[in-house]
């Protein structure tokens, strides 16, 4: 045997334990999926978990065994998992990972499954993170009647105290039922978005926000409900915010990549 073949035949375990540890993940992955969608989810969250560490980098087209392609997307069904099981905490942490947020747009199934589920996930956070009221104080035992004393001095007045000063008011505040619109699309309840009305602002940094927490809220109620007349409503909503600030952008933080994406496009 010549010695360049020695070497091959040497170092032909190592390569096919890299190929079999390479492999690992692929398996663990589809197979965690296949339990995901039989219902067995604590099956699935451990085999995806495992995969997810050997290899956490998603990809929207990965082949899986033989010629069988199909996205790899471990925090979005490990995050799938964790809300079937009740753990919401662990599925927006796994949803809001960078990477699963950056290949999330190119798979529609995929994101759509998340929308859905988003909004329930994060009202139910949002309860446990409420604090409890504070416990009623324990009542005060009623005072004793003054005693009287008889060739007493006559009591002194009080001084007046002075009237309080009222509140400072910060200047270019966002109105109250702006910070509420906000508010309720964080929490999913998209309907109630609806309520505002950008023409009632006079200032137009309001009104651009109005028109674009609202367009935000129509396209993803457009997106829930394959609703084509919402879409329409939420493309005009975005376009009127366009036209008052051509520069502004939604938020990363608190805005989809997908709706970002409409967004952009509705420019008029």
């Amino acid at each position: 045997m010549r010695a360049g073949s020695r070497g091959l035949v040497s170092s032909l375990p190592l390569l096919l334990a890299a190929a079999a540890a390479h492999a690992d993940y692929r398996d663990n992955y589809a197979r965690g999926v296949r339990e995901y969608e039989d219902g067995h989810y604590e099956q699935a969250r451990d085999l995806i978990k495992q995969a997810l560490d050997e290899h956490a980098e998603p990809s929207a087209r990965t082949r899986l065994y033989g010629q069988v392609y199909k996205p790899y997307l471990p925090q979005h069904y490990l995050g799938m998992a964790a809300f079937k099981l009740g753990d919401c905490a662990t599925a927006l942490a796994e949803w809001n990972d960078v990477q699963n947020r950056g290949v999330l747009p190119i798979v529609p199934e995929a994101e759509e499954e998340e929308i859905k589920a988003r909004p329930a996930c994060e009202a139910k956070v949002a309860r446990k993170e409420e604090k409890p009221p504070p416990p009623p104080e324990p009542a005060k035992p009623a005072a004793e009647p003054a005693k009287v004393v008889k060739n007493a001095p006559p009591a002194v007045p009080p001084k007046p105290v002075p009237a309080e000063k009222p509140p400072v008011v910060a200047k270019n505040e966002p109105p109250a039922p702006l910070v509420q619109a906000f508010e309720d699309y964080l929490a999913g309840h998209y309907t109630e978005v609806l309520r505002i009305d950008p023409d009632t602002y006079a200032d137009a940094h309001a009104r651009f926000h109005a028109f674009l927490v609202r367009a935000a809220a129509k396209y993803t109620l457009s997106r829930l409900g394959d609703d084509a007349q919402m879409l329409d409503a939420a493309r005009a909503d975005a376009r009127a915010a366009h036209a008052i600030d051509g520069r502004t952008l939604p938020d990363a933080e608190f805005f989809s990549p997908s709706f970002r994406a409409f967004y952009a496009e509705a420019h008029p």
